[in-house]
């Protein structure tokens, strides 16, 4: 079983090494992609984004990470994934 996204984002800042962001960016972009419906991807960014403010105030030294990466999922919401057309057998 995979830890929670926000637990890979915690683990992420508290790390602070180079490329931490990217990967965290990485790691919510595979989070979002494994959604079945454009709705349950609003839904499930939509809570990432209450978890990450509520890490926010249990982790305040990670805060400046954390907003860059609720900015990053803010910025994902606003575009849609594009859809897959199934080929004709």
């Amino acid at each position: 079983m995979q830890p929670a996204i926000q637990h890979v984002i915690r683990a992420l800042a508290e790390d602070g090494r180079e490329g931490a962001q990217g990967i965290a960016e990485y790691a919510v972009e595979t989070f979002a992609a494994a959604c079945p419906t454009e709705g349950d991807r609003a839904l499930a960014l939509d809570i990432l984004l209450r978890d990450l403010a509520s890490l926010r105030g249990v982790a305040p030294h990670l805060a400046a990470f954390v907003g860059r990466i609720e900015a990053y999922v803010i910025r994902l919401k606003a575009v849609k994934r594009p859809l897959v057309v199934a080929e004709a057998a």
